[in-house]
């Protein structure tokens, strides 16, 4: 039923572009007044302690939410936002000016410094920015019969836009958990911030992380293994039907909080 009303809103938001902007206004200042997560996996945060040193990163930060999703969990957390997306990273720009503790920069994050183009699928008009990948398929795939209802091919557009890319080595950032949702461009993010993961070995948040794959193989390398989590704290243990995967290695896992009674 869940996913059946997924589909529903989203067919519903294609007709009537409008509710966007209504929606997203109404979602930001709901979470914002009661300090609530765009996802459940962010509570996961409160059993990272706040006396840890270093910083929160986010890379692709679309409309902010992980941004605030953040900082309802870890109100004293210094948060650096990567969004290629120069029309998003510019609002976010805005919404966050004069913040010391939030800083936005206006690139993305891959294994190379160069320029990319960007692919922003727009259905009926409807932009979909949420889903704008390097990867040209993972931005037109998405879109289909399985996520709209009357699905018309015809109608799918995909835009191109011209980003900058550099790497996270390159930015100087001490971090203590990475975030990454880039829509298939998760691996070379990795690539482009690998010296810094060894360096500091972060917790990380990988949205659709699979071992198997090239990705999985090098942060295993590492000593990387997967963590859930429960009321008590993190657990080690590999779920491949969670979408948001936390990763640590034994030395970070040391200095979080582990539940003593796993599900």
């Amino acid at each position: 039923m869940a996913l059946s009303l997924s589909k529903l809103l989203r067919t519903l938001q294609s007709e009537f572009r409008y509710l966007k902007g209504m929606k997203d206004s109404a979602y930001y200042h709901y979470r914002k007044l009661r300090s609530k997560p765009h996802e459940d996996d962010f509570l996961a945060l409160r059993f990272i302690p706040d006396d840890l040193p270093g910083s929160y990163v986010d890379v692709g930060a679309n409309h902010g939410q992980s941004i605030e999703s953040i900082k309802a969990i870890k109100s004293g957390a210094r948060v650096f936002s990567f969004e290629a997306n120069g029309m998003l990273a510019a609002r976010l720009i805005e919404r966050y000016r004069g913040r010391e503790d939030i800083t936005v920069f206006a690139f993305g994050l891959a294994d190379e410094e160069q320029q990319r183009t960007l692919y922003v699928p727009s259905y009926k008009g409807f932009v979909y920015d949420g889903i704008a990948s390097f990867d040209r398929a993972s931005a037109a795939d998405w879109l289909s019969p399985h996520t709209l209802y009357w699905f018309s091919p015809k109608k799918l557009v995909l835009h191109e836009t011209t980003c900058t890319i550099r790497r996270l080595d390159d930015q100087n950032l001490q971090p203590v958990l990475i975030k990454i949702d880039v829509q298939g461009y998760e691996y070379q993010v990795i690539k482009g911030g690998i010296e810094t993961i060894k360096r500091h070995e972060p917790i990380l948040l990988i949205e659709d992380f699979h071992w198997e794959r090239e990705m999985g193989v090098l942060l295993a390398g590492l000593g990387y293994e997967q963590y859930l989590f429960d009321e008590n704290g993190f657990y080690a243990r590999r779920d491949d039907t969670v979408i948001n995967k936390f990763l640590m290695t034994p030395r970070r896992a040391a200095t979080v909080k582990i539940s003593t009674q796993p599900k």
